[in-house]
Parts: C-alpha cells; structure tokens; sequence
C-alpha cells in the first residue's frame, strides 16, 4: 500500500512542496515530513491517542497502522477498524505543530486534499471528506500547540490483498491569517 502525505506553507514569499513515500505490502503506513517555507514550519506528529510512529531517515516519520483487514481489524493500538455492510473505515490520529520563527502570525488556516482523483478509497480528515481540491480542515489552528487531527480511510469490503494497492497522496497546505 503506497500512501504519500506532503505538507505545503503557503506565506506571502509563495509556497513549497515536500514530498516523501513508501511502498508498502500488507500493512498500511504513511510517511510524514516536515516542511517549512519562509517563517513558518510544518511538522506532522504523532498524537497520544495515534498510530505509532518511528523516526526515518530525512526527518521523515512513518506512522504504522499494521496489516488491516475486514474480517480481523487491527492489532495496532490506536487504529480503529469500523466494520459496515459494504466496507470498512481504517482511523487514527495524527498531530500537526505549525510555527512562524517571526511571530508575525499567531494562527493558521489548514486545507487538505487528493493528488490524484480516487475511485476505491474515500479519505477523510476531522469529517471532511478530501477531494483533488482544497478542503478547509481548521480555519483557525493555533501555532506552537499540537493540534490534534483524525485521519479515517474507508475501504470497500469487496477489495482483496492483490487489488487493495492505496497510491495516492494527501496534501496538506498551511495558510497563515
């Protein structure tokens, strides 16, 4: 399974991408960076009710939400498995930590969206279900704190281990107001 999280700033200088991945097999994972333009800085983290997560090589933080499936859930702690009729609903949670070196901003807007249309997967992030568009995640998220964020992933009951290949990418861009 092959999920791509990139974090973006977007300041009045513009804004950048990071990108980071890593294939997977059975186990579901996502790989987490941090990114910074300008002032302000993105890190993605583990929340204390959260998936697991271990330190990478490039800053790079993996968050392992183990092998999942309909019939067995998840033997990781802090992922959730919600099982319905026609599919199942992968969820954890992750920190996001924003930060201006300069102070000029005191909050930020947060949007999240799809790199490539999805056709199997829905995402969702805090109830806001994602699309190749951005999506207004928190309009007014503190800096300096760990703002908590609940990732949900619904997968159709009818996929196999052979077809349930995930390659997409969730972005994430960080608007300072």
């Amino acid at each position: 399974m092959l999920l791509l999280l990139v974090v973006s700033s977007l300041n009045a200088n513009g804004w950048t991408q990071r990108k980071s991945s890593v294939k997977h097999t059975s186990s579901a994972a996502q790989s987490l960076r941090t990114q910074s333009a300008g002032s302000i800085s993105v890190t993605l983290t583990r929340a204390p009710d959260g998936a697991p997560m271990t330190a990478a090589s490039s800053g790079q933080q993996i968050m392992d939400l183990g092998a999942v499936s309909y019939g067995a859930g998840s033997r990781v702690s802090n992922v959730e498995v919600n099982k319905r009729t026609d599919r199942f609903v992968v969820a954890t949670r992750f920190g996001l930590v924003i930060q201006d070196s300069t102070g000029r901003s005191s909050s930020a807007a947060v949007l999240a969206y799809l790199a490539y249309p999805e056709n199997v997967y829905t995402f969702w992030i805090d109830g806001v279900k994602l699309a190749t568009t951005p999506q207004m995640v928190q309009a007014q998220a503190r800096l300096g704190v760990t703002q908590s964020h609940r990732l949900q992933i619904e997968v159709p009951a009818t996929l196999s281990e052979k077809n349930s290949q995930l390659q997409n990418a969730v972005i994430f861009q960080v608007v300072p107001n």
